[in-house]
C-alpha cells in the first residue's frame, strides 16, 4: 500500500512539475505581449501550483524514510569530463545534468549546457530564456534535471562550500519538486555534493575518485588529466 501511495506522490509531482513549467511560460508570453492585466492571476496560479509541490515533498518525506535520501551514481568518466568542462577558462562555468532513473537511483551521465547572461571568475547567472527552454527540451524527451554543476574559484575542499547564492538557489529547485543534486568543483579537483533537505547517498563507478570527507560529501579527482584540458 505504501509503494501504492508513493507511485501516485511521484506520478502527481510530475504532473504538476509539467504545469508549473506550462503556467511560467504563460506568465512570460504575457509579459513579452504586454498583458499585464492577466498578470496578478497567473503569478497566483503559479504559486499555488508550487505550494502543491512544497506539501508533495513534505508527504515524500513522510511515506518513506528512504525518500529523503535520494541515491546518486555517478561515473568516474563523466566527473572528470566535466571537471574539465568547468574549468576549461579562468570564469566559473555552469551546468545541468540528466540521466535515467532506476528505481531509487539516479544516475548522472549527460550535461544539459545553456546560455549564460554573464561569466566571471567570481560569478556564473544562466540566462533565463535559455534556460527555460532547456527544461522544456528535458520533459519532452521525458528526462528529468538531476544534478546541477558548476565550478569555484580557489583551491582545496574549502572552496568547495556553496555560497549564499548557491545555497538560494538550492533551495528554490528543491522547494519547487527537483530532485536536482548540486555538484561544486574547484580547479585542483575537489568536488562537493550536497543538497539543503538531506545527505545525499552518493555512488562513484570507476575508478580516479577517492572519498575526502564522507560526511560532507566531499570527493576528490585523482587522475586528473592536465595534458588534455
Amino acid at each position: 500500500m505504501q509503494c501504492k501511495a508513493i507511485d501516485y506522490v511521484h506520478r502527481e509531482r510530475d504532473r504538476l512539475v509539467k504545469l508549473r513549467q506550462k503556467q511560467v511560460n504563460n506568465f512570460v508570453g504575457a509579459v513579452t505581449a504586454g498583458k499585464c492585466q492577466v498578470l496578478p492571476q497567473l503569478f497566483s496560479k503559479i504559486r499555488q501550483t508550487s505550494g502543491f509541490l512544497t506539501i508533495l515533498g513534505e508527504i515524500e518525506l513522510q511515506l518513506s524514510p528512504r525518500l529523503s535520501k535520494p541515491r546518486y551514481v555517478i561515473s568516474s568518466l563523466f566527473l572528470q569530463d566535466s571537471f574539465k568542462k568547468l574549468t576549461a577558462d579562468e570564469d566559473e562555468q555552469f551546468f545541468f545534468v540528466t540521466g535515467a532513473q532506476i528505481d531509487n537511483a539516479h544516475v548522472l551521465d549527460q550535461s544539459a549546457e545553456f546560455q549564460h547572461e554573464k561569466r566571471s571568475a567570481i560569478g556564473v547567472t544562466g540566462d533565463m530564456k535559455s534556460t527555460h527552454r532547456l527544461l522544456i527540451r528535458l520533459d519532452q524527451f521525458g528526462h528529468r534535471l538531476l544534478a546541477t554543476f558548476h565550478s569555484h574559484p580557489g583551491l582545496g575542499p574549502n572552496a568547495t562550500r556553496p555560497s549564499s547564492t548557491d545555497t538560494a538557489f538550492q533551495t528554490r529547485l528543491e522547494k519547487a519538486g527537483y530532485l536536482a543534486l548540486m555538484a561544486i568543483f574547484t580547479r585542483d579537483g575537489f568536488i562537493r555534493f550536497l543538497r539543503q533537505d538531506s545527505i545525499p547517498a552518493i555512488e562513484i563507478y570507476g575508478s580516479g575518485v577517492e572519498k575526502y570527507d564522507g560526511q560532507a560529501c566531499i570527493y576528490r579527482l585523482t587522475d586528473l588529466d592536465n595534458s588534455s584540458r
